[in-house]
């Protein structure tokens, strides 16, 4: 028997099958195969569509000798008759009929060499064809440990030398560069253990976003105006490491990879640092600005996750200089913003006194009185002290550049005695105006300037400015 050989899809020479083989295979098609009028419908339809015609019947054969004439009939045509010949009705459906009869052998015979026949299974290629698979180890000889998103099962999988790996624009690629995380469209052999290819592209999506935060009560990713499920199993991976989805921040750039409506690797582009603020208390209605956003106050910024790079920052207070610094922050790493070197905003303060050489106390602490005093904006106790004066104090608050205070001081009350003495008895003695007593005598004086004049009859007046500065002051006249 004659062997025939048919070509594969890759234009090469394929198994060798023998018209002996075909024959078997029909034999076998037509006891496996119900019915062909299922699929096909009866094979005979075509013919009895032509037997359903009125037909004249053939000739017969007559016995040799005999001659019986043959009827004729006429056919009507859109030309008029024309005589029963060969290229009658019948013949022609019956030629037909058989063309179509042989077309369905040949379909047949191809089906039951190349598929595997009418078993209404799946061929192999088909059944093992690509299915998404996420990488979640890179083992060593070429061994992947991976989910296998359909089955919803973890394998291992060998990739083989021959496998052919292509990125998501259908380029070859090394095997060697499959990494963990990675998500592709994986098609195995008939043992469904070893990896024939794997591709990027395929069914999976791809996408970059930003500004998503992690629901894991949900399986969430949620951002102002969109949202992605995610699995259990989905891996989240930085720099080669996985984290926790409760470790993403809305700064973070994701690379999502997922099939259909899930994502199953998130690839993190570029990761968060935070900048902390310390000794913010000492800033008074303080405001905290970052890059250009919105201000917020100063009391509610603790910690804020930032992108990796540079930033900058803006502070303001009642009490400090405008602040504004360029600081960088590395991704992971936390940045401490220190206001306690914050410059603050100062005034100066002026003192008016009705008196000089006194003593200047602010907050407590003793200043030179003799120049203004710079201070940083603020409330401050001042005190001025002076021998003979009561004390002055107020509370001044210094909110502008230049602040001026008037601080009156009144005398202290003193008293001191003073001895009067006159040469001549009987004389009478007033003090400021007022009769006090007959020379000698003493009385209390407060401090300060007394007029004492001193008269008897027959005598001039005797009159004394004395000044009492001392606890006792003596004054003899001589009338």
């Amino acid at each position: 028997m004659k062997d025939y050989h048919f070509e594969n899809e890759r234009d090469e020479f394929d198994t060798t099958i023998r018209l002996d083989h075909i024959n078997e295979k029909l034999k076998d098609l037509e006891n496996e195969t119900p019915s062909m009028e299922d699929e096909l419908g009866d094979k005979d339809d075509f013919l009895k569509a032509f037997e359903s015609e009125r037909f004249d019947e053939i000739p017969r054969r007559e016995p040799e000798g005999e001659k019986t004439p043959v009827r004729e009939r006429s056919i009507e045509t859109d030309g008029g008759q024309e005589p029963d010949g060969f290229w009658n009705k019948r013949t022609i459906g019956l030629l037909t009929g058989g063309g179509f009869l042989l077309m369905l052998a040949v379909f047949l015979l191809v089906k039951v060499v190349f598929f595997g026949g009418f078993s209404g299974k799946t061929p192999v290629a088909a059944q093992e064809g690509e299915q998404p698979m996420l990488v979640e180890s890179v083992l060593s000889g070429g061994e992947l440990l991976v989910y296998d998103i359909t089955a919803k099962e973890q394998k291992t999988v060998t990739m083989s030398a021959e496998a052919v790996v292509t990125d998501r624009m259908e380029a070859e690629i090394s095997s060697s560069e499959v990494q963990e995380g990675d998500l592709l469209m994986v098609q195995l052999d008939q043992t469904g253990e070893v990896v024939l290819s794997a591709t990027y592209g395929g069914g999976i999506f791809q996408e970059e976003a930003t500004g998503l935060e992690a629901d894991t009560e949900k399986y969430r990713l949620i951002g102002e105006d969109e949202k992605y499920e995610y699995d259990e199993r989905t891996m989240f991976r930085y720099d080669g490491e996985e984290i926790s989805p409760e470790e993403l921040e809305p700064c973070d750039v994701l690379q999502l990879s997922g099939y259909e409506d899930t994502v199953w690797s998130v690839n993190i582009l570029e990761y968060h640092g935070y900048i902390k603020v310390e000794n913010k208390t000492s800033v008074k209605n303080g405001t905290f600005r970052l890059d250009e956003e919105d201000e917020l106050p100063l009391e509610e910024v603790e910690r804020i996750a930032v992108s990796e790079g540079s930033h900058t920052i803006t502070v303001e207070g009642d009490n400090i200089e405008t602040r504004k610094d360029t600081v960088f922050v590395e991704s992971g790493e936390e940045y401490v913003y220190d206001l306690s070197k914050a410059q603050e905003k100062v005034g100066v303060l002026v003192i008016n006194a009705n008196v000089t050489d006194y003593k200047l106390y602010i907050n407590g602490a003793q200043t030179d009185s003799s120049v203004p005093t710079v201070l940083p904006l603020g409330e401050y106790d001042v005190v001025i002290l002076k021998n003979g004066y009561q004390d002055w104090n107020q509370k001044v608050v210094l909110d502008q550049d230049t602040v001026s205070v008037t601080a009156k001081l009144e005398r202290e009350i003193q008293y001191g005695t003073i001895v009067i003495a006159s040469d001549v008895e009987g004389t009478v003695v007033y003090i400021d105006g007022q009769e006090i007593g007959i020379a000698p005598l003493q009385t209390t004086l407060t401090y300060g300037e007394h007029m004492v004049v001193l008269k008897k009859d027959g005598y001039p007046d005797y009159e004394h400015n004395v000044s009492v500065e001392t606890p006792v002051v003596h004054l003899n006249a001589t009338m």
